[in-house]
């Protein structure tokens, strides 16, 4: 249902489906940590994806101009994490599927879907700035970066 990766209704407006989407895995998250315990072996990726998810969500509540170098650390955990899947489970030492594949992936599709709307507001946000801005702000950030080195 999305277009260029945005929800979009029949008129072209942006309906809420992804803040419901994203209320949605959360609720799936939480029955699924009820009802399957995590594996040892999972739990550094489960306290990895619990913290880029607080991350997540501080950096969308407290907002503000961000660009795509901001949200690179972000993709670069998940990325980091996704390759650890084999046939898209997690798969232990010894060969075997540990227990809480659920929960983990629960985790990292919240973390992709936070870091989605991230970019979707970072988007909206281009779209409102003028071009001249665009220039200003990225002469200025340059300067800066040369009086840190």
């Amino acid at each position: 249902m999305r277009i260029d990766g945005k929800f979009v209704d029949a008129e072209g407006n942006r309906p809420v489906l992804l803040y419901l989407l994203r209320r949605c895995y959360g609720l799936i998250y939480r029955l699924l940590s009820s009802s399957e315990p995590v594996s040892e072996e999972l739990m550094p990726i489960a306290n990895k994806l619990s913290t880029v998810k607080k991350c997540l969500n501080e950096v969308l509540k407290y907002g503000g101009p961000f660009s795509p170098r901001d949200l690179y650390p972000y993709q670069l955990a998940l990325h980091q994490i996704d390759s650890m899947r084999k046939d898209g489970k997690f798969v232990g030492v010894d060969g075997t599927i540990p227990e809480g594949q659920g929960i983990v992936m629960a985790h990292l599709n919240e973390c992709h879907e936070l870091l989605e709307m991230l970019k979707q507001r970072m988007d909206e946000g281009d779209e409102d700035e003028d071009y001249d801005e665009d220039v200003y702000t990225f002469e200025s950030g340059s300067d800066d970066e040369e009086d840190r080195a």
